[in-house]
């Protein structure tokens, strides 16, 4: 179904070779995932596949590719859509509507199929992602789990033979996660060719038929599921890997004493009269903790820290900085927030202009070594992976002076060594004496680096203690059961979680 040969590829805009020497054959049917590090060349080999590399984003291209048979270089890539269905790893790339339901008929319509049949296949995929509650809703109101879930159903609902995915869980709840490995054993059942690009790959299990372990744009080994499952703790840290398995994690956060406090109160939230996004949530931040901020998608995470930030301004309630009360405009000077979308954060040519955009006189080549960015100094931000693009906003981040940083999906796109990375630098903020919070649905990310875990519902918050909590967590973001059920204010006694609004 896709076959390379000696394949290398390097871009336009780079001297570095992004892929080498790729030999790769993927028969109909297969579930193959691409892992390593990330920058090792993964998201780019999807893009082999789906024409993008060298229809889009130009470059260089040497050996062979055939998909299906066929040369992709000598398609059009509505060609090459018909037989490739593409998940990005930001979905805003890939829509072309302003409603979810327009989104997904778009590529239906596109291809000339009656419109009886595009309400039935749009329902159909919209529930095999389990996302028949976003029908009606705008595009630009959804998070990025959301959005993701809408770029997801609007492949599936389209039917192609082959399906490429790039980091598809990255901005996905634990819960939608599972939804989407559902959909992948369905695709799989159903005869589909797989080819993804994953961190993540616990949810993989029972799915993937070949895991291809890349590095530094080389296929180094390939690995079948039971001897990759069957590797110990001390080959995944060393390789960079995530954990194959959740429950076997736990807490390696530290406490300390905390100098100083963010006070929410009452604080409500609404983008009309009628419907609040949260509502009276009250909360005390203090330094000592890194927060880890967890929630199904689109409750209000991101919303919450943009009014925490002063990005928005709250309807009512209050925000207080050591007791004193703090506009959105003194927010916006004392609290540093920094998006899920790190293609927003990113202005210069070279990582090193960014860092001196924050700091003129930063030693530039000392950060970024330090985020493992020195391979890449050379490249235009906007072509580097995901998870580059992460770490570069983040030692950005970093070089401003702020009381209070909010990190929104700071690991999405993020192998397991610089996830750790990540963790260390979250703490090294905390020793500095900041107050740190993190929105997140990596609960890996979250057990390396925060000690308290804050769950959000809209209604108000129910606190765990990561330390003693971890299954608790793991059940809550599992959805297990509905954290907030048969209670009205009760403050629970002991270590385990407590309702806090």
């Amino acid at each position: 179904m896709v076959e390379m040969k000696n394949l290398g590829f390097s871009y336009t805009k780079s001297t570095a070779g992004s892929l080498e020497d790729i030999s790769l054959h993927v028969p109909e049917g297969e579930a193959v995932a691409l892992i390593g590090l990330s920058g090792c060349g993964k998201t780019t080999l999807t893009r082999i596949i789906n024409g993008l590399a060298y229809k889009f984003y130009g470059g260089k291209i040497t050996g062979s590719v055939t998909v299906d048979g066929e040369n992709p270089r000598e398609k059009e890539l509505y060609e090459i859509g018909r037989k490739v269905g593409s998940i990005f790893q930001n979905p805003k790339n890939q829509f072309f509507a302003e409603r979810v339901e327009d989104e997904i008929a778009f590529g239906l319509e596109n291809h000339g199929v009656r419109r009886e049949e595009i309400l039935q296949r749009m329902d159909e995929a919209l529930s095999a992602m389990n996302g028949k509650n976003l029908m009606g809703k705008s595009l630009f109101r959804l998070s990025d789990g959301e959005r993701q879930k809408v770029a997801i159903a609007s492949i599936y609902a389209l039917n192609p033979p082959i399906y490429v995915f790039d980091e598809p869980s990255a901005n996905l709840d634990i819960k939608s996660t599972e939804s989407l490995k559902e959909l992948l054993l369905s695709l799989k059942k159903a005869g589909k060719t797989i080819i993804l690009s994953e961190h993540r790959i616990y949810y993989l299990r029972g799915i993937v038929d070949r895991y291809v372990y890349m590095e530094k744009g080389r296929v180094i080994r390939f690995y079948g599921e039971k001897e990759l499952l069957a590797k110990d703790r001390d080959y995944y840290l060393q390789s960079g890997l995530r954990a194959c398995r959740l429950d076997t994690i736990s807490s390696n956060a530290v406490q300390q004493k905390g100098r100083s406090c963010l006070r929410i109160e009452n604080l409500s939230f609404s983008y009309n009269k009628a419907d609040f996004v949260f509502e009276g949530l009250n909360y005390t931040f203090v330094s000592g903790d890194i927060y880890g901020i967890i929630g199904d998608n689109g409750v209000g995470k991101s919303t919450l820290s943009r009014v925490l930030s002063g990005l928005n301004r709250e309807k009512c309630g209050a925000v207080f900085y050591n007791d004193s009360k703090l506009t959105p405009s003194a927010r916006r000077k004392k609290i540093y927030y920094l998006s899920n979308n790190p293609d927003s954060s990113l202005f210069e040519v070279t990582p090193a202009d960014e860092l001196r955009l924050n700091d003129p006189e930063v030693k530039a080549d000392e950060i970024l070594s330090l985020f493992h960015l020195e391979d890449v100094k050379d490249k235009h931000p906007q072509i580097l992976s995901g998870g580059q693009k992460q770490r570069l906003t983040i030692a950005s981040a970093e070089l401003l002076e702020r009381d209070v940083y909010i990190f929104d999906e700071p690991t999405s796109g993020l192998d397991g060594k610089n996830m750790r990375l990540i963790a260390e630098r979250m703490k090294g903020l905390q020793k500095r004496g900041k107050i740190v919070i993190l929105i997140s649905h990596d609960y890996e990310f979250l057990m390396e680096s925060c000690s308290r875990i804050l769950y959000l519902n809209g209604r108000g918050f129910l606190a765990f203690s990561a330390e003693t909590d971890s299954r608790k967590i793991l059940e809550t973001l599992r959805g297990g059961e509905e954290p907030f059920a048969g209670g009205s204010g009760k403050i629970l006694d002991g270590a385990g979680p407590k309702r806090l609004y």
